[in-house]
Formats: structure tokens, sequence, C-alpha cells
């Protein structure tokens, strides 16, 4: 019932994050959605939906010994009767081996600091946007996220953009050393241009569930 609450959550973000995207299109253009936006974007679904699952919904900031502010963070647990959701929204400016080393000392963090409180088939959510461009890391980045690359390929290519296979493990090898397994992953194109309604794809949002073991 978790994850189903959450994969119905995210699918409302993703349209909450197309009107933001029309209503606030120069700022995403120059700098993609805050890290406080994307949280507060699933914040708003996760409890809505919750409503309609007739769950009771709890907010709390993580606070990690590399994250020490309460009042500043932007990854939440979010408990319902279900379970926890602890929640990790990244805007990847660079999409290389020092974001990917963040994120999983990030996690590890986490799971160090929280064992007590993390329990089986609790859900971690990884929301993110980014912009894809010309360097190595943001072309592999999708593959890196799915395991594959995307089935219209052709598309991204004759826009201009080019993906390629991740030469860097794949993000399911590192969630597998912290015992999290994926059941849950997708992207989206989230902007559309102006001039003529079709979607900029290299603006992309990627989210991810990942079950607790």
């Amino acid at each position: 019932m978790l994850k189903d609450i959450v994969i119905q959550a995210l699918k409302a973000v993703q349209n909450d994050c197309l009107s933001l995207s029309k209503q606030h299109y120069p700022t995403v253009h120059n700098r993609g959605i805050s890290n406080h936006h994307l949280t507060s974007l699933v914040e708003r679904r996760l409890q809505k939906t919750a409503q309609i699952f007739g769950s009771s919904i709890v907010i709390e900031p993580i606070d990690t010994s590399k994250n020490s502010h309460a009042h500043n963070t932007v990854y939440r647990r979010i408990t319902l009767q279900y379970g926890s959701v602890w929640l990790f929204p990244y805007s990847i400016k660079t999409a290389n081996k020092v974001f990917k080393s963040h994120l999983f000392t990030t996690l590890a963090t986490w799971r160090s600091e929280f064992s007590y409180a993390i329990q089986p088939n609790d859900c971690v959510v990884l929301v993110c946007d980014h912009w894809l461009n010309r360097i190595n890391t943001s072309q592999q980045l999708i593959d890196w996220w799915h395991n594959r690359l995307p089935d219209d390929l052709s598309d991204y290519t004759q826009r201009g953009i080019h993906l390629a296979p991740s030469q860097a493990p794949k993000l399911d090898h590192m969630m597998q050393e912290l015992q999290l397994q994926p059941c849950y992953k997708t992207h989206t194109h989230p902007l559309k241009r102006q001039e003529d309604g079709s979607f900029v794809k290299r603006y992309v949002h990627l989210y991810a569930i990942f079950e607790c073991k």
C-alpha cells in the first residue's frame, strides 16, 4: 500500500511540475527547480494522496551529521500508517562523480544514523532534475538512472541531444550496497516550449522509489 500511495503521489507531482514550469519558465530555464521546491511538491502531493487513502501523515526533517541544521534541511521522513517515506531531492547541476559520491554519502549516513527507525518496506524516494548538456556524465545520466537508454533515443538525437551508456557503476548498484531495492523509476520532461508546446528534452526530471530491506 505504501508504494501505491507514493507512486500515485509522484505521478501527480509530474503534473504539478508541468504547471510550475509554465508559470516560472525563465527561472526553471536558468536554474531548474530548487531542492526546497522539489521537497514541497512531493510533501504536498503525499499529504493529499494519503488523505485519499484515509491515512494520517507526519512530516519531519531528517537531521544528519552531514546536514546538521534541521530547519534548513530539504530531506524528509514522511510517516504514514503503512510505513515511512524517506525523501531525498537533488537538483543536479553537474551529473559527475562528485554528485554521485555526495548522494551515496548522504544515504549511507542516513542508513547509519536512522537505523533504529528504518523498517523493512519503508521507501526511499529520490526526486531530481537536470539540464542535459554535452558533458559525458550528463549524457550518461539517464542510462545511469535506468540501467538502459530510453526507447525514444532517436528523438533525442534528432533534437541534437546525445545520450550514451554510463561508464560508472549504475544507481541500482550503488543502492544495493545500502540494502535498497529498486521498485519504481521513471523520467519525464515537464518543460514545454512556449512557441509550439513541444517538450524541452534537455530538461529532465528523474523519479525513483527504493524499498528498504
